[in-house]
């Protein structure tokens, strides 16, 4: 009987909000009935509250045979139970008192409607502290867990927790403890509910009691989330499994549990880049190509700081012509700009006000311009700042009392200034995380160029290519080769955009009068003009470098010297086999394979390659290989291709076997290591 009881309880859900609209109904009415003088209007109010009372009784009954169910916490039930009593009994009581032709009584209706509004309101808020927590209207926030290096994760507290809290404790808390279970700590997961342990497995299965239920079918009275619930989702059950399946540790951390790729990948994807960077990155609208030529035309060098974002690097060292109107050009996409280099510029105190729309700057080089102490002001409202160069400025110990407010930045260049050895002390002390370059005058010296940039939103292309070269500097002149060696002043001269029809190793410097010329810039570009059908990879890429897998090595998208830019294959330890198939049957006579080096992280580039050709994916023959030895010793983090030349071979498959040096060398810090090899794309020709 009182199973019965209870399972007509179920239906309190479907009857406990008619009341409460009905109620706010017959308010509205009744306010817009005296507002406008409708008398007509009284006999529908005295109908609506008839409604009212009639389904709040059905919402008082339901909701006291639901109340019978085990789980509830016993003073917020008892709350709620006796404020729907006074509810449903003034709810009642109005209803009377509408259709009384008695004086006295009669002008108790406005006092019992608000009393009855006021109940609805306390008997509502009771109801919904017991169903969703006693925070449901007013959340607590709770600080996000971020994690950026997932293998130092605390596997519970910040994979496991943060699952159950977001799906499983709205029904398993203090105030509504459902089948007696608690959620909210591992004490009481541990503990269990009236059927006993959730990490216990059942009799004769081999799943726990709570994997049964999360995989039993939705419709079912026992699944996990109750259906109407938010549900987990496949990437949340198979972490749950995964930590169940290693003993359910509540201190363990990630990298001391094993896991198979599948998790390895979920894993990986938990991990938030929180730097500047990756925060603005997220934020920054896209830039329209227009703005950034018009911002070119005024004698702007603007640049992206990388194809996968929309960031900027804005350079106007040695211009000495900037005006308000010259910093107004660039206000619009202000936001996006990261980077501003004003240095040996005219830039003064008066144009400092102009740096207020640059709220994201996380780099400003003001070396060997006019400012002063007068400079803090608009310095401190930078609060995103990491470096900043005031290296032969008339800045002085003043200027330390406005950086205290730059808590972000950790680079500050104060060579030949009149900061002293105190102001020094002072602003260590202020910001202690701040490194403080006290390096000789050479480094930015005025005779030194930066390299020319070489710009096109493409490195590989089929038929032609157009190219532009850029200096950063004024008066400068600019002198390239197209095949790999050294430029000089005495190499082409550039004067205009250049059309590539064949692969091309760009190299280019900058040159001005009384100056020194500009480093080497660099920049292949591959012509390829066959088409890719798939790439069967052969070898398992490392969990952290795969890219798009196979796609990776045809996607015609370099990877960057930032090896976790998503667009590099990486192997550790072991050697890279994959087939690629061509669309088509084709005439091949050139091989190439883009790889990086940065032997600081254990990456080298390959020792050599094999190429082998086939037109039925069976049956190959080897066409060529080339040996490019063990690498000498270096730090540097660099990126090439490797050419192969082979006698022009018709194929619809080719082969690459590529050899990793497997280890460390023995020059290398820790020789024997096991080492990496990443590979960013395969061109042929």
């Amino acid at each position: 009987m009182i199973q019965l009881g209870i399972q007509i309880g179920h239906l309190h859900p479907l009857f406990v909000h008619l009341p409460i609209g009905i109620i706010m109904l017959a308010f509205i009415l009744e306010v817009y009935g005296r507002l406008k003088s409708k008398e007509s209007f009284a006999e529908v109010v005295e109908f609506t509250l008839l409604v009212a009372g009639i389904t709040a009784i059905f919402s008082l009954g339901t909701g006291w045979l639901l109340g019978e169910e085990s789980g509830y916490d016993e003073d917020s039930l008892f709350l709620h139970r006796w404020m729907a009593v006074a509810f449903t009994v003034t709810t009642v009581l109005l209803y009377l008192v509408k259709r009384s032709k008695i004086g006295w009584v009669r002008k108790t209706y406005i006092p019992t409607f608000l009393l009855v509004l006021a109940l609805i309101s306390l008997t509502g808020h009771f109801g919904g502290n017991m169903t969703h927590g006693e925070d449901y209207l007013f959340v607590d926030e709770k600080e996000a867990i971020v994690i950026t290096n997932i293998e130092e994760a605390q596997v519970y507290a910040q994979v496991i927790q943060p699952i159950f809290d977001a799906k499983c404790v709205s029904c398993h808390n203090e105030s509504k403890a459902k089948g007696g279970l608690l959620m909210g700590s591992p004490n009481d997961i541990i503990k269990g509910g009236d059927t006993g342990s959730l990490l216990d497995t059942i009799s004769g299965q081999e799943k726990s009691l709570f994997l049964e239920r999360v995989h039993l079918p939705l419709d079912h009275d026992e699944h996990m989330p109750p259906k109407g619930k938010v549900q987990l989702t496949d990437n949340e059950k198979a972490l749950l499994e995964w930590w169940m399946e290693n003993n359910n540790c509540f201190e363990c951390k990630v990298n001391e549990l094993t896991r198979e790729e599948n998790i390895a990948g979920i894993l990986t994807s938990l991990e938030q880049d929180t730097s500047a960077i990756a925060v603005l990155t997220k934020e920054a609208m896209e830039v329209p190509q227009e703005w950034l030529q018009n911002v070119r035309r005024a004698g702007i060098s603007v640049q992206t700081l990388s194809s996968e974002n929309h960031l900027l690097s804005v350079n106007m060292a040695s211009m000495d012509s900037i005006t308000d109107d010259t910093l107004e050009v660039l206000e619009e996409y202000a936001s996006n700009i990261v980077e501003l280099d004003l240095g040996f510029s005219n830039f003064n105190d008066d144009l400092a006000s102009e740096l207020k729309p640059f709220k994201n700057l996380l780099k400003l080089k003001l070396q060997h311009t006019k400012v002063t102490d007068a400079i803090g002001e608009y310095l401190s409202d930078l609060e995103l700042l990491e470096s900043l160069n005031l290296y032969g400025t008339a800045v002085t110990d003043k200027i330390v009392l406005d950086l205290k407010e730059n808590k972000k930045l950790r680079n500050i260049y104060l060579w030949k200034t009149d900061v002293t050895e105190d102001g020094l002390a002072q602003l260590q002390q202020n910001l202690p995380g701040v490194t403080i370059q006290q390096i000789g005058a050479d480094v930015f010296k005025a005779t030194v160029l930066d390299p020319p940039t070489i710009i096109s939103d493409r490195s590989f292309f089929s038929d032609s290519l157009t190219i532009v070269i850029e200096s950063l500097f004024d008066g400068t002149e600019i002198y390239y080769t197209l095949d790999g060696s050294e430029p000089t002043e005495s190499s082409l001269k550039y004067d205009g955009a250049i059309t590539l029809e064949t692969t091309a190793n760009v190299k280019a410097i900058a040159a001005k009068k009384e100056w020194e010329p500009s480093n080497i810039t660099e920049r292949t570009f591959i012509k390829n003009n066959i088409a890719y059908a798939d790439v069967d990879l052969l070898t398992v890429p490392n969990d952290k470098y795969q890219g798009k897998k196979g796609k990776t090595l045809m996607d015609q998208k370099r990877g960057s010297t930032n090896f976790v830019d998503g667009n590099w294959l990486g192997f550790e330890g072991k050697h890279l086999n994959a087939v690629v198939e061509l669309k088509e049957q084709n005439a091949i006579s050139k091989v190439s394979i883009g790889a990086l080096s940065a032997p600081a992280s254990w990456i080298f580039y390959p020792t050599s390659f094999v190429v082998s050709v086939s037109n039925d994916g069976t049956n190959f023959k080897e066409v060529g290989r080339k040996d490019m030895g063990e690498e000498k010793p270096n730090a540097e983090v660099k990126l090439t291709f490797f050419d192969l030349d082979i006698p022009t071979t018709q194929a619809k498959y080719v082969k690459l076997s590529i050899k990793s040096p497997l280890k460390n060398p023995d020059w290398h810090t820790d020789p024997g290591g096991k080492s990496w090899i990443f590979i960013d794309e395969v061109v042929l020709n």
